[in-house]
């Protein structure tokens, strides 16, 4: 007989498994802070090597007016401009993933308790089930020997039949 119940929770610990349960329990291994900060972390790097990428480029292209302005440049104002760049650009970015890895968290975070919760009520299904089979396992079954037929007895029966 099919339990409808243990089939819908089937089918949706399945479908989680399939489609999300990689990332989502992946992440699961950090705590919120952790997470959030690890994020941050691989974003100021990579901007960091944008930001620097970015302005190697601009300088290759302004080239040749960059070495015709060289003798007339303040090189202070030059590097605070360049750092002051960096530091926005680092600022920027840093709250946009700050903010990015905070949801990104919280909403896998949604999928793995439904998902934990999913799992804990199969398998008290299945408890149940197991204790159901156990009850019926507990059950002799014997042969007659006169015409070889089985006989159901109870574990309570004093007839002293066996297997």
């Amino acid at each position: 007989m099919l339990d409808e119940i243990k089939i819908k929770l089937m089918t949706k610990v399945a479908i989680y498994e399939k489609n999300e349960a990689d990332r989502d329990l992946r992440l699961s291994h950090y705590y919120k802070e952790d997470y959030i900060k690890f994020g941050c972390l691989k974003t100021m790097i990579t901007s960091t090597v944008a930001y620097w990428l970015v302005l190697g480029v601009y300088i290759m292209l302004r080239y040749e007016k960059i070495l015709e302005d060289l003798n007339d440049a303040d090189y202070y104002k030059l590097m605070v401009k360049i750092l002051l760049g960096w530091g926005l650009t680092l600022a920027v970015f840093f709250v946009y993933s700050f903010i990015v890895y905070a949801i990104k968290y919280q909403i896998a975070r949604k999928g793995i308790v439904a998902y934990n919760k999913n799992l804990k009520k199969l398998l008290k299904l299945y408890d149940i089930r197991e204790k159901e089979a156990k009850k019926v396992s507990h059950r002799k079954k014997t042969i007659d020997s006169v015409d070889g037929e089985f006989d159901d007895l109870s574990s309570e029966d004093n007839t002293g039949r066996t297997e």
